[in-house]
């Protein structure tokens, strides 16, 4: 029955390499929404939120399938901008945008947006995001140069109150930022300019400027996590029209091939090495491993994207919104975790667990030692786990890369899919099994 399956599955597979996943879900609304924010997946994995202009703020519970308006007490001549999720608590957030054009403002809700608090407020400014260093207890606010300097303020209360004390940076020249350029973890934060510079603070009070000529423009800067471990520091990408990668922290930028045209406007990834990356152009998102070999992915129904984001510390939620209202929605599975490096003495493909499961389940595997694979040369193999539906067609990839001796995890989020019976299926060298799970809903 199992070889038979196989068999039945393979031939699927060329059938359904179109398959996407990304899926558009509703949002309630058609103006523009400029930002959204995920929670890790310690705190929450469903957890979701959203802003936009006229005043929007929506928030989901259940990874999107539900988006619930969340504004009181927020004007409907705010154009919200940007917003981050409290990797704390899911029901705090703080948002940011401008009123009637010119004032900068910025908003506290601990209830889950039931009501919001206006904690910031500056005529001629304009917030380009928040910094969370080392956590919600400790938060950057980076803005437009007003006075010759750059209006950074910080926060030792999630938000509620802000103080420049310490946080003076001058304005050279004329340069100024973008909205949802701000990017920040372990510690460190940077932001983009207009300068050909990339503004970087290491733990310390000094900002530090990193070049990213011939490149004027760094509207979008993301790091990943693994950052602190010199031996494996994670790679870091920026863009304007032109894509950059550093491997270093941002102390050099290189040129990288991408696809596409147009501004970039925004980058996601998973934290893990040699995990997928994405971002987003026009109407269209593109994906890439390890900030290298880029290809479209999925193209939006209608729409402008203006940001795609998900949570630094790791989630299964990718998000992208659009100039229409629109909410795309990553389905697959972002990263694996090593749950041992202790060598396997054979191949294995564990049963799911929980099974049945809603809606999410764990899939574990082992890479034992075989003919070219050993772990002290880092030589790995091509595993690949994905997952079919009933009918044989393919609903996901979950892993796709070398990977070295080791017990591993993936896990898969059914949140989008209905109940039933999938299969999932390990392929790695010359080793191949499959298992059946069942979803209930």
């Amino acid at each position: 029955m199992k070889t038979t399956l196989i068999l039945f599955l393979s031939v699927l597979l060329n059938v359904s390499a179109n398959y996407s996943q990304w899926e558009e879900q509703i949002s309630g609304h058609s103006t523009r929404l400029n930002g959204v924010s995920s929670l890790n997946s310690v705190i929450s994995p469903v957890h979701g939120w959203v802003c936009g202009n006229s005043g929007v703020v929506i928030s989901t519970t259940n990874g999107g399938t539900n988006w619930i308006t969340v504004n009181s007490n927020i004007p409907s001549n705010a154009n919200l901008t940007s917003i981050l999720g409290m990797n704390n608590s899911f029901k705090r957030a703080i948002t940011s945008g401008l009123i009637s054009g010119n004032t900068a403002v910025v908003y506290f809700s601990s209830n889950g947006g039931e009501s919001w608090q206006n904690t910031f407020s500056q005529t001629g400014g304009e917030i380009y995001g928040f910094a969370e260093l080392y956590s919600m207890y400790n938060i950057l606010l980076i803005g437009k140069p007003v006075g010759n300097r750059w209006t950074i303020f910080r926060s030792t209360n999630e938000g509620r109150t802000w103080d420049s004390s310490g946080c003076y940076l001058p304005q050279a020249g004329s340069e100024t930022g973008f909205t949802n350029s701000v990017f920040a973890i372990e510690g460190k934060a940077w932001f983009g300019t207009n300068n050909s510079r990339i503004y970087y603070l290491p733990i310390g009070p000094n900002w530090q400027i990193q070049s990213t000529a011939p490149e004027v423009n760094s509207s979008v800067v993301w790091f990943q996590y693994l950052l602190t471990d010199n031996s494996t520091v994670g790679i870091g990408l920026t863009a304007g029209t032109t894509l950059f990668r550093s491997t270093n922290l941002g102390a050099n930028w290189n040129p990288v091939t991408s696809v596409g045209s147009g501004a970039i406007t925004g980058i996601a990834g998973s934290p893990s090495q040699f995990s997928k990356s994405w971002y987003s152009r026009g109407s269209e998102i593109y994906t890439g491993v390890e900030g290298n070999n880029w290809s479209l992915e999925y193209t939006a129904p209608s729409g402008i994207y203006t940001h795609i984001s998900n949570n630094k510390l790791g989630s299964p939620n990718v998000w992208a919104v659009r100039d229409n209202g629109g909410i795309s929605k990553y389905t697959g599975q972002v990263g694996i975790q090593t749950i041992s490096s202790e060598i396997p003495n054979v191949f294995s493909l564990s049963q799911n667990y929980p099974n049945p499961f809603n809606p999410s389940t764990t899939i574990r595997f082992q890479i034992p030692i075989s003919r070219g694979v050993t772990a002290e040369s880092g030589r790995g193999v091509l595993t690949i786990l994905s997952i079919y539906d009933i009918a044989g067609k393919e609903v996901t990839t979950l892993v796709n890369q070398q990977l070295t001796p080791g017990t591993y995890s993936a896990t898969w989020n059914a949140s989008s899919h209905p109940s039933g019976v999938y299969f999932y299926r390990l392929s790695a060298g010359e080793f191949t099994e499959t298992n059946k799970m069942i979803l209930i809903k």
